[in-house]
């Protein structure tokens, strides 16, 4: 049903409603009309606007020291605070959830009024069932038919892995209310405040726990009276009522869950039986979700970090991936923000997981702050649609290769980390270029692991931003006998050289190599002083003999005819076999970030001669790249 007319709800003639000079102590009134049916009005419907009750609220705040003495001094004032049973109702509601304070059991035996047997019980017990005996008597003294309402809720301390049964004592104490035509359920306890995880009580109003949707409650909240099943479970106000075993199973949410309209996608259950990993996804449907974290914790309460990665894989919908580091018990917190200038991140849903199988080595996840995503403008950069993904990227045989196209030139780096620990010289192992009308990343991983790939981009304040971001997961392969590349200079990024062959750093010692490398804008480029011809497709080639041990190999071009020749890659040249095995280097996703640069200028009588002396000494030309 959608909302209601132009007339605001709280003006909507109470057929229950009777002159106030009527306000005596009475029993419900016993009508058909009045059996507990599932409302036809969701809450939304009837509170159009919570500003709809800005002077009620305001009537209940300023009561007078005199209504603390008497229930029937407090509900003659509050009855007086609006003309229909709803905005009555809202008074008691208010006065109650702001007086946590106030002496209930003080209160109720002034008015003489027998306190409910479980009221003698453990005080935050005692305290809920005092607040519902308090409501409900406003309510009959304003001849508004109620109902107290005892049951189990899945309050502060509750474990999903001991489920509630009927042969125990009930918890929890709440009303149903008879306004707008249809029974309303209402709990003035949480309204009034909570038990936060310290277990500590704060005082808070929440207006979430008044008109509260039945479908919503049932969450927390699970009737059951005087030892009868069937007329407690019509108390749910539900189209299909729940059986205890069913709530039991159910997870508890949290406010924030219903309020941002929050969808448990894949898990609706507490207790999620795991084997290696488990994956629950959420939905944001009324509000966009900004930021979503986990928090794995174990059942000492001791947090796990890093084994837990969350990802946006399509709008407002978030996946959490988990991987317990053990077999065991474990309790996996889902958390959310919809403000991006909150840092604030609130409980959604949490889930107790059950992991029965691990395997032989958990990796961790790399440290991450937030969602692992990329940024959604990452086009203005000047990428192409489609380049954010797949965020996950399995090397075959930690080999990775990856092309990004692009839609104009621009400059990127890169920053590259190891979620184990600190790899010596880890940058070394990509290499990356920009080869004109994409951005081509290649990878040697030696080391089983997750590695975080960033690709950084300058952005208009001058500074390079993190852009795309790639998960790297070489958990099951890795090269045997990784290699590093050779050195790359910014000029080769400046030409869109691809270089071909060789791809290790490294030459052995008085052996022939082969040199190959595609660019369309150098029109002169030589090695170790010698020319070199471009053949087809723009590929330049060269054979040359390497120089004893300590020497190195590098490799120049230029764009101008008359101009120096700048150092496109540079290689080492290491005692070994007079042999070299190039192997092919296959394509993943991965994108990286180059340090400050050292870009080498020389004229052609300037550089090495076969041999590997110089004629002159390098001119070198220092390019800083900022991160």
């Amino acid at each position: 049903m959608g909302r209601c007319s132009s007339k605001p709800c709280c003006e909507i003639s109470d057929v229950t409603t009777l002159p106030e000079t009527r306000l005596i102590s009475v029993q419900p009134i016993v009508d058909e009309d009045l059996a507990p049916v599932p409302p036809s009005l969701r809450r939304d419907d009837v509170i159009s606007d919570l500003s709809m009750f800005k002077k009620v609220d305001s009537y209940a705040a300023k009561a007078p020291k005199s209504t603390d003495l008497s229930v029937h001094n407090l509900a003659k004032y509050l009855s007086k605070a609006s003309k229909t049973n709803l905005g009555r109702v809202r008074a008691f509601y208010h006065w109650i959830c702001n007086h946590v304070e106030l002496d209930l059991r003080s209160f109720l035996n002034n008015y003489k009024k027998p306190v409910a047997a479980e009221f003698t019980m453990h005080t935050k017990v005692a305290l809920c069932y005092g607040y519902a005996e308090l409501f409900a008597e406003l309510c009959r003294l304003s001849n508004i038919p109620v109902k107290t309402l005892y049951g189990f809720v899945k309050g502060y301390g509750y474990n999903a892995t001991k489920p509630f049964k009927y042969a125990q004592t009930t918890n929890h104490a709440w009303n149903a209310v008879h306004v707008v035509g249809q029974w309303c359920l209402i709990d003035c306890t949480l309204g009034a405040g909570h038990v936060n995880d310290e277990g500590h009580y704060n005082r808070e109003f929440e207006n979430f726990y008044f008109l509260t949707d039945p479908d919503q409650l049932i969450s927390t909240h699970f009737p059951y009276m005087d030892n009868n099943k069937k007329e407690s479970k019509a108390w749910q106000l539900l189209q299909k009522p729940l059986t205890l075993l069913t709530f039991n199973k159910n997870v508890k949410r949290t406010i924030k869950s219903f309020k941002w309209g929050v969808d448990l996608v894949s898990h609706r259950q507490a207790v999620i039986q795991v084997t290696l990993t488990a994956t629950v996804f959420i939905k944001g449907t009324s509000k966009m979700l900004n930021n979503v974290a986990a928090r794995l914790t174990d059942t000492d309460g001791n947090v796990h970090k890093q084994y837990t990665l969350v990802q946006n894989p399509d709008q407002n919908l978030f996946s959490i991936r988990v991987r317990p580091p053990t077999m065991g018990k474990f309790r996996l917190t889902i958390l959310g923000s919809i403000d991006h200038k909150d840092a604030t991140l609130y409980a959604l849903v949490s889930y107790i997981l059950r992991c029965r199988q691990t395997e032989p080595k958990v990796y961790l996840y790399p440290k991450h702050t937030g969602v692992w995503r990329s940024r959604s403008d990452y086009r203005d950069f000047g990428f192409q649609t489609g380049v954010d993904s797949p965020l996950i990227i399995t090397p075959k045989d930690g080999i990775l290769e990856l092309t990004l196209p692009i839609e104009r030139d621009f400059p990127v780096t890169y920053r590259l980390s190891y979620s184990e620990g600190t790899l010596k010289n880890i940058e070394r192992y990509v290499l990356v270029e920009n080869i004109g009308n994409a951005i081509s990343i290649r990878g040697h991983f030696s080391e089983k692991g997750f590695y975080k790939l960033q690709i950084f981009c300058k952005a208009k304040s001058g500074n390079y931003e993190p852009v795309l971001l790639y998960l790297i997961d070489c958990t099951k392969d890795v090269m045997n006998h990784s290699l590093p590349f050779p050195i790359m200079y910014s000029s080769a990024s400046e030409y869109h050289c691809q270089l071909l062959e060789p791809l290790t750093r490294e030459l052995p010692e008085e052996t022939w190599i082969k040199i190959r490398f595609r660019s369309s804008d150098i029109i002169k480029a030589v090695v170790n002083g010698r020319k070199i011809e471009r053949g087809n497709g723009d590929v330049w080639r060269a054979a040359v003999r390497t120089s004893t041990a300590g020497g190195s190999v590098r490799v120049a071009g230029t764009s101008d005819p008359k101009g120096r020749y700048w150092v496109l890659y540079e290689f080492n040249v290491v005692k070994g076999a007079n042999s070299l095995v190039l192997e092919d280097v296959l394509t993943a996703r991965s994108i990286t970030s180059q340090p400050p640069t050292t870009q080498r200028s020389v004229k052609p009588s300037q550089v090495p001669n076969q041999k590997g002396i110089l004629k002159r000494q390098i001119k070198e030309k220092t390019v800083i790249i900022s991160k």
